[in-house]
């Protein structure tokens, strides 16, 4: 079934709108994990810290392991598994919100998060084959307009109660797991289903491997920049006397940019960017040329400016990429491609606090921005790889393909 005029089939819509109650949720918590650690739990910032970097090293193996898992048992079943599992680790949080209970729920949720995010890109797949990059970015935006809404209404929820927070972060993973599991019915995917030679084939025998490869060292790079806007803007900002208040605003821009630009990104894809290789060239040079806006430490319009750029690169960048990946993967593979490109990302996230961080101890922030500049430099290097690749990969699959 197709909700008309839209076009758009009823469970993408149930996972889009679950994926936008989950994220606002969700958004209530992540951005005070260290304040409440910090404040409530008194633990210094160094534990803290350690255990960010635990959960994310457990996210980035968990997504690797869900994306095979969704392919050997089906998404659905592995999204499901991973949205209990939120429930109980959170919930755990809410009912007990002390450091014995918080530290393993904490680390267990970022395994549980590995568990849902893989899975629903490819079950995304599953259920709207037809869909390409349109469904990756109905996810993408709902996620966004979610962390928007979260992020802009989470301290005013703190202020009232901590405990109130995880109480509602897991009733959104509740109401998610409830519209999956009563709204989501497609048949078994995966391995089962998949010739019996492909079935023990290993991944580094396909040949969209070498396409896999470049596409996921090309989003680590990105968000090896990207992330620095999170870890060393706020820090810049602060040291040239902005408020918390102004740095926090250049996310709702962001949140406010993603929603309302949608119309210019779809004509500027049609006109023009309708190839993911060529979303991944202009996304990166948007970057690119975002950061060095920052360089020039103009006041304060400017960084609004670079925002507004930077927002455009990733509306071209970030969902392109598990459409491309869902693109090339093999039948049976959808969800351990999405695992590794995924992982890249994850990935990205962890290494580039440590890079930015360092670059800022010994050289400041413009240091970093040229770093920054310097890696979405590369990655155009091997987005470039990606697209010949891509385009020798599909014109062997389909001679009239040209969507690369």
């Amino acid at each position: 079934m197709k909700l008309k005029p839209l076009g758009i089939p009823r469970p993408v819509i149930i996972l889009t709108v679950g994926a936008f109650i989950q994220s606002t949720g969700h958004s209530l918590m992540w951005p005070l994990n260290s304040l409440f650690m910090h404040n409530i739990l008194n633990r210094t910032l160094t534990e803290a810290g350690t255990l960010l970097a635990l959960q994310s090293a457990v996210t980035l193996l968990g997504q690797v392991l869900s994306g095979h898992l969704a392919d050997r048992y089906g998404a659905r079943k592995i999204l499901l598994l991973g949205l209990i599992s939120a429930v109980l680790s959170i919930g755990a949080i809410a009912v007990n919100p002390v450091w014995k209970v918080y530290a393993p729920a904490f680390i267990f949720f970022g395994l549980a998060q590995a568990f849902i995010f893989v899975p629903l890109y490819s079950l995304l797949n599953v259920v709207w084959p037809e869909g390409g990059r349109r469904s990756f970015n109905l996810l993408y935006v709902s996620n966004n307009a979610g962390v928007a809404i979260g992020t802009a209404i989470g301290g005013m929820v703190a202020q009232i109660s901590f405990q109130l927070i995880f109480s509602l972060n897991t009733l959104t993973f509740f109401i998610f797991l409830i519209l999956v599991f009563t709204g989501i019915s497609v048949p078994r995917t995966g391995l089962a289903n998949a010739a019996p030679k492909q079935r023990t084939k290993g991944i580094a025998k396909d040949p969209s491997f070498k396409v896999l490869m470049p596409l996921a060292c090309g989003i680590f790079l990105v968000w090896v920049a990207y992330v620095q806007l999170v870890t060393i803007l706020p820090v810049v900002m602060d040291q040239l006397g902005f408020s918390l208040f102004s740095y926090s605003i250049l996310w709702s821009l962001n949140g406010i940019f993603i929603v309302t630009l949608q119309p210019f990104l779809t004509w500027l894809i049609q006109i023009w960017a309708h190839s993911f290789k060529r979303q991944f060239y202009l996304g990166s040079l948007l970057m690119s040329l975002g950061f060095g806006i920052l360089l020039c430490k103009l006041p304060y319009p400017s960084y609004m400016l670079a925002m507004l750029v930077i927002t455009l690169g990733e509306m071209l960048v970030l969902p392109a990429v598990p459409a491309a990946a869902a693109q090339i993967s093999p039948q049976g593979k959808s969800g351990t491609y999405q695992g590794i490109v995924s992982g890249a990302t994850s990935g990205g996230r962890m290494m580039g606090p440590l890079l930015g961080g360092i670059i800022f101890d010994f050289g400041g922030g413009l240091s970093v921005w040229i770093l920054s500049i310097a890696f979405l430099g590369i990655s155009l290097i091997s987005f470039s790889r990606y697209g010949k690749a891509s385009q020798y990969f599909l014109l062997q699959q389909n001679p009239t393909s040209v969507n690369t």
